[in-house]
């Protein structure tokens, strides 16, 4: 493991049944059970708006960012790699509807990390993370597209062996870890600059 003070891990699959390989409706069907988990993100996502307009303060203030900052932006990306990998059958398990919990799936981000002052300049922390950004952003967009060609496949060995095959667990695992940091670093909650890597 890691020392990255953001996390993410993804248990193997432990099994699930074998009707979820059905192709695409497998994918459809769990799209549609997790409507609840989208309600439940886009109520977090209106939080995370108005977060993202005074994350700064604490910054600038404390060098380091709120225990209730972590709490609703590490609850957010929680649900929301859970109902993801949910979706595209890396886990057999459905997310539960709290920002933390037990589950195969845990995202976690170290809350008691100093960072320099500077980052809490009003909006111009943000802008300047955002370009430094930039080449990670094109690498996970020209990713997705890998991710989004092989959730076509995925439902195979699900059909095939009631379990999701562990490398493909290991690629979406390293996709969202990947993921995951580079918004932890954008809204200021960590101060490592993400690495260009898909491993822990």
């Amino acid at each position: 493991m890691s020392d990255d003070p953001v996390q993410v891990s993804v248990a193997p699959d432990e099994g699930q049944n074998r009707l979820w390989g059905i192709p695409v409706l497998g994918i459809v069907v769990r799209s549609i059970l997790v409507i609840p988990q989208a309600v439940l993100l886009f109520i977090l996502g209106i939080g995370l708006y108005l977060f993202f307009l005074v994350n700064w303060i604490p910054i600038l203030i404390n060098g380091r960012m709120a225990r209730w900052g972590y709490a609703l932006v590490g609850g957010y990306l929680r649900v929301s790699v859970r109902s993801s990998l949910y979706t595209l059958l890396v886990t057999g398990r459905y997310p539960p509807f709290a920002l933390t919990g037990d589950h195969s799936i845990t995202v976690t981000i170290d809350a008691g990390e100093v960072q320099n002052r500077l980052w809490g300049i009003p909006f111009l922390g943000v802008a300047v993370r955002s370009i430094l950004l930039i080449p990670h952003f094109l690498v996970i967009w020209v990713l997705s597209i890998a991710v989004a060609l092989l959730s076509l496949v995925t439902w195979v060995p699900v059909l095939l062996n009631g379990r999701q095959a562990p490398a493909i667990v290991n690629l979406y695992a390293g996709f969202y870890r990947w993921l995951v940091r580079i918004v932890a670093y954008l809204f200021l909650l960590t101060g490592r600059y993400p690495a260009f890597s898909l491993r822990d």
